[in-house]
């Protein structure tokens, strides 16, 4: 058995063969647009400047990019860390400030100070919402409450959220984003710098499990829209069982309100579909109208919900969570995928709820630096990349002081790099598989004939990838683990490493 070990890599002549090939190919490239598409094996990849790409992230404090001058003295210290994409916000109360006037400054010159530092990027648009309130949104917009009016609550009193069952909010956040999308477009078609966007941030209802306004009561008392309930019917094995459940348990209705096809015996269901319904329509209008300016990748990022507290309005009732997933893939076609923000503790089954319904995964926020969480990004980074086949990684807070030239992820992302090309070359074909330390002790990652352990006997976190490169050869990246490998057959005594290497890619070798 040949053993690669990584931080570094190597390669027996017959795979180099195939990496050589591989980087030939790349030299003839598309000039299309960012774009997504599956591979043969039924992965989603991200296609810029026509080869894959991953993306090894970071995402700034929503605040940061806000001024060219603020943006100045982070650039080289992303650079530094190994980043290949940055994710920064645009605001629509920058971008808009009054009606109909709108100021791409900021926006132009983040794109040209990018290019600089040939980093790719990612704008957040904080439309409407963040984080469920509306903080971001002009003034001009904030101040005309019968224009824009805001939720309520069961006793008639205003919430500082702008209502998502506004057509007036709803058409002038599109008309902002498309124009966002233009200028982009304008700017920015040929060299490809921006990579996605996303669409509001965060979305949902929080303190209740739905709005109460007179508009909003009188939607809910109304019959579930017909492409709702037959989505549902025909989709009836593929659909959350908690969902399903109780669709059966009000007897499988086509027909009804809200409350009669769903109840909210479970979790306030009926509330919180009802929410997502028309939190989804709502982004679907916005991105409908940017995608016809400039069809980039876009997607919704979503406050998870929390095993100890799942009950909406406590998370951002109605947002992109994982049990309203199918809702925003019927209601909002235009939105390509849905991100999870993970800062659970159970990092990995959080990804797992995730990764259905063919919703590639996308982790543009987590580490959480508030709670004190400071080193586990290199590990979530690995297991995200290569158990997932994501399309990218992100740490919130990457301009924070915590990550320093001597934090770790720097190392990781390195490592990552230089390892994309295997990466995205093996995404669906079952020979790459990650491990990452949570609460256990060791884990085992099994091919069928083999098993490779990975024990966790130090005092940071344990993580790593493997690859298998053919029958009897194998490559590990990682940190912080011992590894062992155990034949499953039952009639050998035992194996041995034929050789064991250390080192990394050069052109391919």
């Amino acid at each position: 058995m040949d053993l690669l070990l990584l931080p570094s890599q190597i390669m027996r002549k017959s795979v180099c063969v195939l990496f050589f090939l591989f980087f030939l190919t790349d030299i003839v490239y598309s000039k299309d647009i960012p774009y997504l598409k599956k591979n043969e094996k039924g992965v989603t990849q991200l296609i810029v400047d026509g080869k894959p790409f991953i993306m090894l992230a970071g995402e700034l404090m929503n605040s940061s990019a806000s001024t060219l001058e603020s943006m100045k003295p982070r650039w080289q210290r992303l650079k530094n860390l190994n980043l290949n994409t940055v994710l920064l916000t645009v605001t629509w109360e920058q971008l808009e400030p009054e009606e109909g006037q709108f100021d791409f400054t900021v926006v132009e010159g983040l794109i040209k100070e990018a290019r600089q530092y040939d980093m790719k990027l990612v704008f957040l648009w904080f439309g409407s919402w963040k984080n469920g309130s509306s903080g971001y949104a002009p003034h001009w917009v904030m101040r005309d409450t019968k224009r824009f009016p805001r939720m309520k609550t069961k006793e008639g009193e205003n919430r500082p959220f702008l209502s998502n069952f506004t057509e007036e909010l709803a058409k002038a956040d599109a008309r902002a984003f498309a124009e966002l999308m233009k200028y982009i477009r304008k700017i920015d078609e040929e060299d490809r710098t921006v990579l996605m966007v996303q669409i509001e941030n965060e979305i949902g209802l929080l303190g209740d499990s739905r709005d109460r306004s007179p508009l909003a009561e009188e939607l809910f008392r109304k019959e579930v829209p017909i492409r709702l309930t037959d989505y549902i019917r025909k989709n009836e094995k593929r659909i959350l069982p908690e969902i399903i459940e109780q669709w059966k348990a009000k007897g499988k209705k086509t027909k009804g309100n809200w409350e009669e096809l769903f109840g909210n015996t479970s979790h306030n269901l009926a509330d919180e579909i009802f929410m997502g319904w028309y939190y989804a329509l709502f982004v679907e209008q916005v991105a409908a109208a940017g995608k016809k300016e400039y069809p980039l990748p876009m997607f919704v990022n979503a406050w998870t919900i929390y095993p100890k507290d799942p009950i909406p309005g406590n998370y951002p009732s109605g947002g992109p969570n994982a049990r309203m997933l199918d809702i925003y893939q019927l209601a909002a076609p235009s939105v390509d995928f849905l991100a999870i923000d993970n800062y659970n503790d159970d990092y990995i089954s959080k990804l797992k709820e995730y990764d259905r319904n063919d919703n590639p995964i996308f982790v543009p926020e987590a580490v959480a630096l508030w709670r004190g969480e400071k080193w586990s990004g290199p590990a979530k980074a690995f297991y995200t990349l290569s158990q997932f086949n994501a399309l990218g990684f992100s740490p919130f807070a990457i301009d924070n002081d915590v990550y320093d030239e001597n934090h770790p992820l720097k190392d990781a992302y390195r490592v990552l790099n230089n390892l994309t090309p295997l990466i995205v070359q093996e995404h669906g074909s079952g020979n790459m598989k990650g491990f990452m330390q949570q609460e256990n002790d060791q884990d085992v990652v099994d091919f069928g004939d083999y098993e490779i352990y990975a024990h966790y006997n130090y005092s940071f976190l344990g993580y790593g990838l493997v690859i298998r490169l053919s029958k009897d050869e194998f490559l590990i990246a990682g940190n912080g683990a011992d590894i062992f490998i155990r034949s499953k057959n039952e009639k050998l005594s035992g194996i041995s490493y034929g050789t064991i290497r250390e080192g990394y890619f050069v052109n391919g070798e």
